[in-house]
């Protein structure tokens, strides 16, 4: 290959394997295969719809939709012309929405549906480059007078009419795209304030897919679900562009909420997942198992108390007793056959691995998918390493640690722990923001704002956030996602946030797992109208402080949570509280939430030096 970008890979696959499969689509309630040579064929069309838009190489176009299949053909697309993808979440509200086409340059952009188009058009004053916007989904019922507004099928239409009279420019585009082009601006999240947008380069892109098919435990046969944001570069190269690089297909979920009847559905053998919802589906696992009958009930306890005790025994002894091990197999193969393959079939019944990235895992929810045969492996790495900078293999998982560093990765700790990081797939700055980019560079080296400790077998242990550090009134250094990671086990938890920088103790606001908590509430005899009164009840107050209490019990007292609450609603993304891929914003929520964190810390309050927890109610 003379060049090293993906979207020369990409349409090297349309050319030599157009019959293979690439991508799998829903379509009229039946997921159906879209092969190479169709999937280059509507990518070419949108490419010169594009073109016919003037759309210049080097320019920055948006896309604002959930994950769908055309999110990664307009991509294409938007970088087969040589321009720039912006990617922005769809639950962004219309002024942030207006912030990133303002500062993006964005000559146009992709929304996908009437709710997304009236949130542009919406503004009080339409970024000045703003040339064009398509919606994917629906028909255009407006015109406006600066803008030109077109469907899906305009795009389609008016590109094959190009591409007849113009059939020189796209292959040309293609043919002069230079892997030190920016390919990509990917804004950050907003979780520690105003977002920078990373420029990520042609060759970033294809050094991390190169680095995760060293490393990766992929196979020319696997099927991967998409369902996370594309618009997170997590997403993105695992679930989209990594499939381009190694010629695997990708289903598309309906949604998030079908994520478990299209698993059913379309059998995938890898996935790749937040936190988040690997917590939620134990969670709901959990939940099931409390409602079957008694003998089922103690089938599956039988099945897991079994799964860890060896698991936790050849942690611990590495296996090297072969009598027990053989033991342990024998009975394994019993509880696999009675339970864990019914719960895999759940998930379609041929995962074969499962990739978590973006946030902590807890270790209460890893070991029990890895029990029941659907192992998780952790990694790390964030939108200015292009994604993935860590990862463990399913061979070599240790749990704990997000792995080690991928190929051409180079990593050094700090003298305060912080993890810096050189090579190939790190960014090459800020768009629009040189200061930003001089603080984020060290000698050479990014720094990551992530304090870690690395073993000497070099796995990489992530302990906290730099800035999200508490360092409390005594002095004492805090990390809140390690507390946090805790309680994610908890089916009756939803959330917790750990507060208490410059305090005398540590506190904690509390959310519920609504559907755990009704099911408490059914089999307590609780009454109750809404979420918020069940936030309120006694009954569901004492658990809490008993899970809070036996949480503390492991810790230093400086670091046990002294008091807490339950909030009246969850945190979410509809209310700013979470990002798209589920993190707490915690400067949000902590401003949103002042008043009743000040209320832990009255003047007179004396700090409680022993004792248990106090439960606090908020009005």
């Amino acid at each position: 290959m003379s060049k090293e970008t993906l979207i020369d890979i990409f349409w090297q696959r349309v050319k030599n394997q157009p019959e293979a499969p690439a991508i799998m689509r829903k379509v009229d309630e039946a997921y159906r295969q879209v092969i190479w040579r169709e999937h280059g064929r509507i990518v070419e069309l949108i490419a010169g719809g594009l073109l016919n838009l003037g759309v210049s190489s080097g320019e920055t176009v948006a896309i604002m939709s959930q994950t769908r299949v055309e999110w990664g053909w307009e991509d294409i697309a938007i970088l087969s012309c040589g321009a720039i993808t912006v990617p922005i979440y769809p639950t962004l509200a219309q002024a942030e929405v207006n912030y990133l086409l303002n500062h993006s340059d964005a000559v146009g952009i992709i929304v996908e549906n009437q709710a997304q188009l009236v949130k542009v058009l919406s503004a009080p004053t339409l970024p000045p480059k703003l040339r064009f916007i398509t919606l994917i989904e629906g028909e255009l019922d407006r015109t406006h007078d600066k803008l030109r507004l077109l469907s899906f099928a305009d795009i389609l239409a008016d590109g094959e009419v190009y591409l007849k009279a113009h059939p020189e420019v796209l292959p040309k585009r293609i043919e002069e795209l230079d892997p030190k082009q920016i390919a990509t601006i990917v804004y950050t999240s907003g979780t520690t304030g105003i977002p920078k947008g990373a420029m990520l380069l042609h060759s970033n892109l294809y050094a991390v897919c190169k680095a995760i098919d060293e490393t990766g435990p992929f196979l020319d046969n696997d099927l991967m679900l998409s369902f996370l944001p594309l618009s997170h570069v997590f997403e993105r190269i695992s679930g989209h562009f990594y499939p381009i690089y190694r010629g695997i297909t990708v289903a598309y979920a309906e949604s998030i909420d079908h994520v478990p009847q299209n698993m059913v559905e379309v059998k995938p053998t890898v996935m790749i997942g937040v936190p988040r919802f690997f917590e939620k589906a134990y969670q709901r696992i959990q939940l099931e198992i409390r409602h079957l009958p008694k003998a089922q009930q103690y089938l599956i306890r039988w099945a897991l108390s079994l799964g860890k005790r060896a698991f936790k025994y050849r942690r611990t002894f590495n296996g090297n007793n072969s009598i027990v091990n053989h033991i342990y197999d024998t009975e394994l193969r019993v509880a696999d056959r009675l339970v864990f393959s019914k719960i895999r079939r759940r998930f379609g019944g041929r995962l074969r691995c499962m990739v978590s990235g973006a946030a902590p895992l807890s270790d209460e929810v890893q070991a029990f998918f890895e029990i029941i045969g659907l192992p998780i492996v952790e990694g790390y790495g964030l939108t200015e390493t292009a994604a993935p900078a860590f990862c463990n293999k399913p061979g070599d998982n240790h749990f704990g640690t997000v792995g080690t560093a991928l190929p051409g990765v180079q990593v050094k700790l700090a003298e305060d722990g912080e993890i810096m990081l050189k090579g190939p797939t790190i960014f090459a700055g800020y768009y629009k923001n040189e200061e930003a980019t001089q603080e984020a560079f060290r000698d050479g080296w990014f720094c990551t704002g992530d304090i870690g400790e690395i073993d000497s077998q070099g796995f990489l242990k992530i302990k906290d956030r730099k800035k999200d550090i508490i360092i409390t009134a005594g002095g004492k250094h805090i990390a809140p996602q390690f507390l946090e990671n805790l309680f994610k086990g908890d089916p009756l938890i939803g959330h917790v946030l750990i507060y208490g920088d410059r305090r005398k103790f540590i506190s904690a606001l509390i959310t519920l797992n609504k559907d755990h908590a009704v099911s408490f509430a059914k089999a307590n005899g609780i009454s109750y109208t809404d979420y918020a009164e069940l936030s309120r009840n006694r009954l569901i107050g004492e658990r809490i402080s008993r899970t809070v209490d036996e949480k503390n019990s492991i810790l230093a007292n400086f670091e046990r949570i002294k008091k807490f609450t339950i909030l009246p609603e969850d945190f979410t993304i509809e209310n700013n509280e979470l990002t798209p891929t589920l993190k707490v914003k915690r400067k949000t929520i902590i401003e949103k939430y002042k008043q009743v964190l000040d209320g832990f810390y009255p003047p007179e309050d004396i700090e409680i030096e022993n004792g248990s927890t106090q439960k606090l109610t908020t009005k």
